[in-house]
């Protein structure tokens, strides 16, 4: 599923651009399919609190394989407007794969859940990687085929995301949600509303970590690719920076879970936040065809998202009641889906009111958010 995921995002900024002849919206597909996610996040939870995982994630990724299919064939169309809607129900659906992380949480004792979710992050290299490596091979069989170049990474992901929907149909027995025990004052907690809980401290941080995370990556990630083309390279080389990204996204991930759990999920989602600093600073330095400097980059940049994501998943889930944590993800993820969805939509409007590196020096300035969260909540977040 990850494979076509990351394939059709990748080539949804220049698809837009080919069909309205300019960037300011290019970053709209991306923000589009985000948005899905955001909102399809909380009513799949709530599917997942009721009839357990399985349904959540099996049900989501068969919306997905539905909104790919139709962004496909709003581009044989020639319509923007249908393209959009298509990406809006494929993110909608990835929502069931973005909160599939957390089973294996559920399945694992609290020492161990950073590693456990790190796995299930890590089982995306393979597709995060391959997906973006593909664009060249598929673009020159589509032109074979007589179909439009940029036609094929979205079929992917349509294939991708029904056999994702099959695999967890068939695959995910027993549900991951009966292996949870309710604590012993869970009775109690759930009185409580998911929306206390967003007012203790741990929370918040978590929560802000988390979002300013998605929204950096995703506003130096979303218009690398146009960055690139704009310079003069290829699908080849697009393909071959975008590949570093998510390997440094993903490849790392059980070393991220196993330092969490050794050494505290804090200083990991600390340190995630420097890396992020530094790889948007690396960016701002790059021209377009600076090929090298931008693998670094974009890798550094993947690699920072992903010290925070597997981190703050667990740091969030461990602060969690049982009674409602399932809910608590939820939102939790559509805040951050829908903050990375607002990143995606303005990241083409500074690209061209002010530029690539103008653009990542904003990335960089954001990280400094969770640090002041932190240190003004230092001594209940630390203790």
């Amino acid at each position: 599923a990850r494979t076509g995921f990351i394939a059709t995002i990748t080539v949804g900024s220049l698809i837009a651009e080919d069909l309205l002849g300019s960037a300011s919206l290019a970053g709209l597909p991306a923000a589009t399919a985000t948005i899905g996610v955001a909102v399809g996040t909380a009513p799949i939870a709530a599917l997942m609190a009721r009839h357990g995982r399985r349904a959540g994630i099996s049900g989501g990724m068969g919306l997905a394989a539905v909104g790919a299919s139709i962004a496909a064939v709003a581009i044989g169309l020639d319509s923007f407007a249908l393209f959009v809607v298509g990406m809006f129900a494929f993110g909608f659906g990835n929502a069931g794969d973005r909160l599939s992380r957390y089973a294996a949480a559920d399945v694992s004792p609290p020492q161990q859940r950073s590693l456990a979710i790190s796995i299930v992050v890590w089982a995306g290299t393979i597709g995060a990687v391959l997906g973006p490596l593909l664009l060249e091979p598929t673009k020159r069989l589509a032109e074979d085929l007589g179909l439009g170049g940029l036609v094929v990474p979205v079929l992917l992901g349509a294939a991708a995301a029904a056999a994702g929907a099959m695999m967890a149909f068939v695959g995910l027995r027993p549900d991951p949600l009966s292996f949870v025990e309710r604590d012993t004052d869970d009775e109690a907690e759930a009185a409580g509303s998911v929306g206390s809980l967003l007012g203790l401290s741990t929370v918040r941080y978590a929560i802000v970590a988390l979002i300013v995370g998605q929204v950096v990556m995703v506003l130096i990630m979303t218009m690398t690719p146009v960055y690139i083309r704009r310079a003069g390279d290829g699908l080849g080389i697009v393909g071959l920076v975008i590949g570093a990204h998510t390997f440094g996204m993903f490849a790392v991930s059980p070393l991220t879970g196993w330092f969490a759990d050794r050494f505290g999920r804090l200083p990991v989602m600390i340190a995630g936040q420097v890396v992020l600093a530094v790889s948007a600073l690396m960016a701002a330095a790059a021209s377009g065809d600076d090929t090298l400097l931008l693998v670094v980059a974009l890798f550094l940049l993947g690699l920072g998202w992903n010290f925070g994501f597997v981190a703050g998943s667990a740091y969030l889930t461990e602060h969690a009641p049982t009674a409602q944590r399932v809910r608590l993800q939820g939102v939790a993820d559509a805040m951050v889906w829908t903050s990375g969805a607002a990143a995606s939509l303005s990241s083409g409007f500074l690209l061209e009111a002010w530029g690539y590196d103008a653009l990542s020096l904003i990335g960089a300035a954001l990280v400094a958010i969770p640090l002041v969260v932190l240190f003004r909540y230092r001594t209940a977040i630390i203790s």
